[in-house]
């Protein structure tokens, strides 16, 4: 009997696509949208909906395809960095993370365009187009968990697992584990030194936060 060949994983997907086609509408549709808005564009808003920061009308393009350009690219990276390793030998779990990087790229485009929503329509614009994020991001993981499990590839035991998050496990002496769909690594937070690990591993984000307060 001829062995039986493995299934070939490929790097992209039909759902690339999506993300490629919403780029090509907005990219006709820019124009319109920010005709007779300011310059600079109100851009960041407090919790009482007063503008706090501003975007120059000439980068807002650079925002809404360069944002969204860049988690896809993490994403596709990310989805094939494990291909033939211990933890995806034949590519089937990045391969099955394309639904996902395709829909929440696609999302995230028109995300960007809140600041524009939001002078246009008001807040609920925001809030629309938030909706429309997050829907599709709860798309994106639905059929990629579906894929996962077409392919005999479910998530891992999640026993341990708190709110299907942090792994808090004393009896295993691992301080990196597999993520709970088998694709990457987490912390056991059972250990004191995986504490400490997500302390430095913070320490730039808290610095760069306080850093304007320390001037």
């Amino acid at each position: 009997m001829l062995p039986i060949e493995p299934p070939r994983t490929r790097w992209f997907s039909r759902w690339d696509l999506l993300p490629l086609g919403v780029a090509v509408l907005l990219l006709f549709l820019l124009p319109t949208l920010l005709k007779g808005l300011p310059d600079p564009l109100p851009s960041h808003f407090d919790s009482h909906g007063r503008a706090n920061g501003w975007t120059p009308l000439r980068a807002l393009p650079a925002l809404v395809f360069g944002v969204p350009a860049l988690a896809w690219a993490l994403l596709l990276l990310s989805g094939n960095a494990f291909t033939g390793t211990a933890q995806d030998p034949d590519g089937r779990k990045g391969t099955a993370m394309a639904p996902l990087r395709g829909l929440m790229s696609a999302g995230m485009e028109f995300l960007m365009l809140a600041p524009v929503a939001i002078l246009r329509v008001g807040m609920v614009g925001l809030w629309g187009l938030l909706g429309m994020f997050l829907l599709c991001l709860a798309v994106g993981v639905g059929l990629m968990i579906r894929d996962l499990k077409g392919n005999g590839l479910g998530p891992i035991d999640t026993r341990h697992y708190r709110w299907g998050l942090f792994y808090v496990n004393p009896d295993d002496p691992a301080i990196w584990v597999p993520k709970p769909l088998g694709l990457g690594w987490t912390l056991n937070f059972a250990h004191g030194s995986s504490w400490l690990i997500m302390g430095l591993l913070l320490l730039p984000l808290l610095l760069l936060a306080l850093l304007p307060r320390l001037r």
